[in-house]
């Protein structure tokens, strides 16, 4: 799984984040990446439904692959 916060402020809800990335393993979670957006809405477009910070979209798409690349090697596996 990947796991995303955010707030408003600069911190990002990473406080929040590191407890879930934490105690994922204890509910059978097994977490490929996470990432805290900081500063919402400066770095999210509401209207476009996108990310507008170009580092902050590289590290989620990052994250996404992190997913990808292990579906393809189960789907690898089983095949």
């Amino acid at each position: 799984m990947v796991l995303l916060a955010t707030s408003p402020g600069p911190g990002g809800a990473s406080s929040v984040l590191a407890s879930a990335t934490a105690s994922a393993p204890y509910f059978d979670g097994v977490v490929k990446a996470s990432l805290s957006i900081p500063s919402f809405y400066d770095n999210f477009d509401i209207e476009q439904g996108r990310i507008t910070n170009a580092e902050i979209n590289r590290q989620l798409l990052s994250a996404v692959n992190s997913l990808l690349e292990d579906s393809n090697s189960v789907t690898k596996q089983v095949a």
